[in-house]
């Protein structure tokens, strides 16, 4: 079987192994780094179900909305809410090799929410968890559960958070996020210029975003096959 691996940044794709590869029990894999965002996520998956892969995966970065989650925490999600209501279950196989090959890393199973915008303040992480009770946010697991579902093919969720319930995202954070997926440094230091206050929060996330990128890195490491045939992955090594 081949994995779909739908991912909103580039550097979340760094943490996965370049070389060529399989994941969960030698599935091979295929990434798609589409940037941030529910349409273009959901545009990503699509093409990896056109392409011929069988299964989808939403890796990547997530916001905490459970208080008890810490920045790097994993979690494997058992399923995805969506902003209108609907409820999108992560199949069982994937969501228990998951699990299965992560449990030294002490994944959390809870359920995520799917936001079509960024959730930056406590106010919000708050009404979101006590709500819902969804242990944390990101705006591309909804849109590819959906595609995924449209096409009668299973799909899962491996998030690592990054910043915790009590934390209020900075907008210059917001700013250095390229559509397609890359950084925009300058971006960053010109919204920082324009809310100087701002920048003891972004350096606090900055250390918590390189936590998270690690913790991912050793996910990915765990869950890596070292196969001897090579495949396609959507992305060459060079490119990742």
């Amino acid at each position: 079987m081949r994995i779909g691996i739908v991912i909103a940044l580039d550097a979340e794709a760094r943490t996965l192994p370049a070389r060529p590869g399989g994941l969960l029990e030698h599935t091979q894999y295929q990434l798609a780094v589409c940037g941030p965002g529910p349409t273009r996520a959901a545009c990503a998956a699509r093409a990896l179900l056109d392409s011929g892969c069988e299964a989808l995966l939403s890796f990547g970065l997530a916001g905490g909305l459970d208080p008890k989650l810490r920045p790097a925490a994993l979690i494997v999600a058992n399923t995805v809410l969506c902003a209108d209501g609907d409820q999108l279950p992560c199949a069982a196989s994937l969501r228990d090799a998951l699990r299965r090959r992560l449990v030294t890393r002490q994944p959390v199973m809870a359920a995520l929410y799917g936001a079509t915008e960024p959730i930056m303040t406590q106010a919000d992480k708050r009404r979101l968890y006590n709500g819902l009770q969804v242990a944390a946010v990101d705006m591309e697991s909804a849109a590819i559960g959906r595609v995924a579902r449209d096409r009668s093919r299973p799909f899962a969720v491996l998030r690592c958070v990054v910043d915790p319930a009590d934390f209020k995202v900075p907008r210059a954070a917001l700013a250095g996020m390229a559509a397609e997926g890359g950084s925009r440094p300058l971006a960053t230091a010109m919204a920082l210029l324009r809310h100087p206050s701002e920048l003891p929060d972004l350096i606090r996330l900055a250390v918590w975003y390189g936590a998270a990128l690690r913790a991912l890195r050793g996910a990915g490491a765990l869950l890596y096959d070292d196969l001897q045939h090579n495949f396609d992955d959507g992305k060459s090594g060079d490119e990742q």
